[in-house]
């Protein structure tokens, strides 16, 4: 038991006397000294996290407020923790916590659950705790490492970190209860974040953006409605409270890291919903980062946030049954949309350069793979038939590299395969274009028409950047291989080969799946077009996918 700063610490009869307390344990000499009884101490409990402590309260019976029909808790292949690094009683102090109403003993006791939910990724590399080395910059840090030290939190926010810090340590410790308290932590915070929009104090706070993220969060991991649905509708209000707080608004160093983490979000969102993105307006891409360094990763998701534009105007005039059977008639549109390809691609081509000078020797290169553990059926069937499916994997400097470059190879899959659509489409006319426009070309693809080797870059990566976890790394390697499994699944179903490949990719996301629930989630097939253009008439995942 500790002491709860700012509150009186002297025996009931002194307080009561009002005069101080010399504080001796069992009665103190001044009660003695003047022939009082002494009444005794006050004792606030505060549960603090400490490695020490064996003993464990007694539990009870939690009820579930919406009871998910949930299959067996998997442990964490790795290191799992089979309890947590301090000894706090889980089932008890977790489902009190809204009864403590001193806010000092709340503020001890929520810092002391994210950091035990911080230190449940020491050996992880998604959410790490130290800057990895040789960095080029400070990207390794998450708004949610800054929690432990933010001074304010309001109770939307509070509510929803314990949600997933509570899910997050439930799921570690197979712990159905605490994933049920989790539960209720997050419906807790949707009615606390429904207040604070509607209060003009709160609406534009950063911890109110922070609470939107953080349930954006829980969805991910957990999914309670076992579909995308609530995942969207909570990404479509990010968008809308970011949008309104403004560009000037995340001059903070917690709400820039907030923005950093929004922005990759919201444009991978955008790719796939065939939208452009406000992100992609030029005072976004300069008011946030006044007063900061914009690093090779966010300069490549400004080229991202120019693609949405371009993806946009692709949908809005190819979608339709008319250009498609008759595209003479769209011509000076489709050759203004292939012009705005090929700069964003040179635009490409020079970020890439500017990453080789970032970094002493290659950016990448290849060695024998470690044995990535992956143990699915299709997988050892698969290799079993054929030997290793990638014997090679690549290696790179840093993290922060590897993430660039499977970023960066997924980006170019989806231009090139947009390219090779638009090509498609042309090819019965590309002989009488200088006659029906005078002064138009269509440059040759060449090399951009093997988006497959792309593909597999993407999937050669995934061993480091992963540590040989893929779970672990579900916030980095999601996207990139969301792509490359779409653009597998076309070559496999052109006759192409790669059957052994996408089947070890689709094995990968289902690692995945274990630990970020959403991902197996998806209410369609995971090779199903969500950021790839697709030349057939294929329904595209327009409702969302968690990249």
């Amino acid at each position: 038991m500790v002491g709860v700063p700012g509150r009186s610490k002297a025996c009931k009869t002194c307080k009561k006397r009002k005069i101080a307390c010399t504080l001796e344990r069992p009665n103190c000499k001044i009660c003695i000294k003047s022939n009082r009884d002494c009444l005794g101490y006050e004792q606030d409990r505060t549960f603090i996290l400490d490695s020490r402590t064996k003993k464990q309260l007694e539990t009870k019976e939690v009820t579930l407020v919406t009871p998910p029909n949930e299959p067996d808790l998997p442990v964490g292949s790795t290191q799992a923790l089979t309890q947590f690094q301090g000894s706090i009683s889980t089932k008890n102090a977790y489902s009190s916590l809204w009864t403590i109403n001193c806010p000092s003993t709340r503020s001890v006791y929520r810092e002391q659950i994210i950091s035990e939910f911080l230190y449940s990724f020491k050996h992880s590399t998604q959410l790490p705790l130290t800057p990895p080395t040789n960095t080029t910059s400070d990207g390794w840090k998450s708004w949610f490492t800054m929690l432990p030290s933010h001074p304010e939190f309001t109770t939307a926010l509070e509510a929803t970190v314990l949600a997933i810090c509570t899910a997050r340590l439930g799921r570690l410790n197979n712990d159905h209860a605490l994933v049920n308290e989790s539960l209720k932590f997050y419906i807790q915070g949707l009615w606390e974040l429904q207040k604070a929009l509607y209060s003009p104090d709160l609406m534009y706070k950063d911890e109110t953006a922070a609470s939107c993220m953080a349930l954006v969060a829980y969805e991910v991991i957990e999914c309670p409605d076992r579909t995308i649905t609530a995942w969207v509708k909570h990404v479509h209000g990010c968008v809308k409270l970011f949008e309104l707080r403004g560009p000037k608004a995340y001059s903070s160093e917690f709400g820039h890291e907030l923005f950093l983490a929004f922005r990759q979000m919201e444009i991978q969102q955008a790719i796939s919903e065939k939208r452009k993105t406000f992100l992609s307006d030029p005072e976004w891409n300069t008011h946030p980062w006044k007063g900061y360094t914009k690093p090779l990763p966010h300069q490549l998701l400004d080229l991202q946030a120019e693609l949405t534009s371009t993806i946009a105007k692709g949908h809005g005039l190819l979608s339709s049954p008319g250009a498609t059977e008759n595209p003479l008639a769209l011509l000076p549109q489709i050759l203004s949309l292939v012009n705005d390809c090929w700069k964003l691609n040179i635009r490409l081509n020079a970020f890439y350069k500017r990453l080789e000078r970032s970094i002493s020797g290659p950016v990448y290169w290849a060695r024998l793979s470690n044995g990535f553990n992956i143990t699915s059926t299709p997988v050892q069937n698969a290799e079993a038939s054929g030997g290793s499916v990638f014997p090679v994997a690549f290696q790179f400097d840093n993290i922060e590299i590897a993430r660039t470059c499977t970023t960066y190879w997924a980006t170019l899959t989806i231009l090139y395969s947009g390219l090779k659509y638009v090509y498609s489409l042309l090819s019965p006319v590309v002989s009488f274009l200088p006659l029906i426009a005078p002064g138009s070309s269509l440059p040759p693809l060449e090399h951009r028409s093997d988006t497959t080797s792309l593909a597999k870059n993407i999937c050669q990566s995934i061993e480091y950047i992963s540590g040989g976890s893929p779970e672990g790394a579900a916030m980095y390697v999601v996207f990139p291989l969301k792509v490359a499994i779409e653009t597998l699944a076309d070559t496999t179903a052109s006759g192409e080969g790669c059957e052994r490949e996408l089947e070890w990719a689709k094995s990968v996301m289902g690692r995945i799946g274990t630990g970020v629930r959403i991902v197996n989630n998806l209410d369609v097939p995971v090779e199903r077009h969500a950021f790839v253009p697709t030349p057939d008439k294929e329904l595209d995942m327009s409702e969302g996918t968690a990249g």
